[in-house]
């Protein structure tokens, strides 16, 4: 029961993550040139949830990985994932780092960048979650 418990948190945690990156860019295309300030703002929200999100991923997916048979018995293709995961995390901090510290026109320079690589980072880690585990 407590296996099924943390895979149900980490697929919920999983969707609040993509969905958010994939509202991010909806919000940045459609109300980014009408009102730049409130789809900041929104873009801001979305990406503390999407990283909240992925801390939860990272702790669920640790415990999973804990409880079950060793990494060496791992398929190849969830270390590949976990590439793909390493690469969104450095990214998702990096986007983190700009919202406290840069202005908000360089905050959507630095988003214009990394949303598409968070994005397909993402889309490729469950690529590569199903490939491992089916």
């Amino acid at each position: 029961m407590a296996d099924q418990a943390l895979l149900i948190v980490h697929y919920l945690a999983l969707a609040v993550g993509l969905g958010g990156g994939i509202a991010a860019g909806v919000v940045a295309h459609v109300a980014g040139p009408k009102d730049p300030a409130l789809a900041g703002a929104v873009q801001v929200r979305l990406a503390r949830f999407g990283f909240l999100a992925l801390i939860v991923l990272w702790l669920t997916g640790s415990a999973m990985l804990a409880g079950g048979p060793g990494a060496a018995a791992l398929p190849v293709w969830f270390w590949v994932k976990m590439a793909a995961v390493v690469v969104l995390t450095g990214a998702a901090v990096w986007m983190q780092i700009a919202i406290k510290k840069l202005e908000p026109a360089q905050r959507a320079a630095r988003a214009k960048v990394l949303r598409p690589v968070m994005n397909a980072a993402a889309t490729l880690a469950v690529v590569f979650a199903v490939l491992a585990f089916g």
